[in-house]
């Protein structure tokens, strides 16, 4: 028997499952929903006290820095106090100053997209056949296009441009508006807890009889937080250099996996270098030295509007919704069967001439 044959027998005659089983299994789904959506609901309404904790723990180890742990080891208005003085406090304001603003900051939505005058949605499943290397993305739940990077929150019950993911702690999804001020908080997080970490084991180690408990709860606090840290800045890191975001990283992996099956090589459109992917999310549109004000606190708008992205393949990647933000001729639209966008494989020829474009980016959710 073939092994194609003797496949399909072995779906045919396979034990099908106990009754109770099939009877169990939408009880299961009802289950699982209904604690989603009330795990969700937690994480919004307590929001605001993930915040009130986070600003508590920051300001007892920068207290504590201030009040038991500078003053132990320098003598007030010495050079040294007023140095470690000056870092501390910069750090500080740093902290405080992207933490406020990635709560503070709407990440953006895709709330006016426009759509390009040749291109229309019937049944959400037709495109314009010479924009056809559009991607189309349509939400389910918004009943809205999105443009690529775009992902729906389940919490905050709508599109996030560029989403990474929801976070608890700032009250606030991290999308394309407010990613800057959170990894910059990150940054500015894990290097003031190395900080005090350093400063409090010159005191707690250092050859004397007397332990003070602030010291040591600082230091242990520190270090617990900095080592949490190292791993989320690194991961972030990584995810800038290569032009992702958290959510897209595993739906890359799953992209990759399924052109490596078909024996294909899978690319990042969006990856144009570690440089530049770097400079698209931290340049401001400044000067030529716009690399010297990463870190500096300044409120700034990143450049863009987060639906058109700079791409390997076209200069700029528009919000590839259903067409292009260029005018068309000779355009109609063509609707895609079902079974092709199962498939994710789809064949568009033109009237005018035999070239055709494959529809492996072609993504409807």
């Amino acid at each position: 028997m073939e092994d194609g044959a003797y496949r399909k027998h072995a779906r045919i005659h396979a034990p099908s499952a106990p009754g109770f089983l099939r009877c169990f299994r939408p009880m299961w789904y009802n289950c699982m929903s209904r604690l989603q959506r009330f795990v969700d609901y937690s994480v919004q309404v307590g929001g605001p006290l993930y915040i009130i904790l986070a600003v508590i723990l920051i300001s007892c180890v920068i207290y504590l820095l201030f009040t038991a742990i500078l003053p132990g080891i320098y003598q007030f208005y010495s050079i040294h106090w007023i140095l470690h003085t000056a870092v501390a406090s910069w750090l500080t304001f740093n902290v405080f100053f992207n933490y406020y603003n990635c709560v503070c900051t709407d990440p953006g939505t895709p709330s006016n997209v426009d759509l390009a005058p040749d291109s229309q949605i019937i049944g959400r499943r037709e495109v314009s056949e010479s924009n056809f290397s559009a991607m189309i993305r349509w939400c389910k739940r918004c009943q809205k296009p999105k443009p690529p990077l775009t992902h729906h929150c389940h919490i905050c019950h709508r599109c996030i441009l560029k989403m990474d993911h929801h976070c608890p702690w700032m009250h606030n999804c991290i999308g394309y508006f407010n990613y800057r001020y959170f990894f910059i908080f990150l940054l500015y997080l894990w290097a003031g807890c190395g900080y005090a970490m350093y400063m409090a084991s010159l005191l707690l180690f250092a050859q004397n009889d007397q332990e003070d408990s602030r010291v040591l709860f600082t230091f242990i606090l520190a270090l617990a937080v900095f080592g949490s840290l190292s791993c989320l800045v690194g991961w972030h890191l990584y995810l800038i250099m290569s032009a992702q975001t958290t959510i897209e990283f595993h739906t890359n992996c799953r992209r990759r996996k399924e052109a490596r099956l078909r024996g294909e090589v899978w690319g990042n459109e969006f990856d144009l270098g570690m440089f530049q992917n770097f400079r698209n999310v931290f340049d401001r549109g400044g000067s030529g030295w716009w690399w010297l004000m990463v870190l500096l606190p300044i409120r700034c708008a990143p450049k863009g509007d987060g639906m058109h992205f700079v791409s390997r393949h076209m200069s700029c990647q528009p919000a590839r919704v259903i067409g292009l933000h260029t005018p068309a001729t000779n355009s109609s639209s063509v609707p895609i069967p079902d079974d092709a966008i199962s498939k994710r494989e789809y064949i568009c020829k033109k009237q005018a001439s035999t070239a055709h474009v494959s529809l492996s980016s072609v993504d409807i959710v």
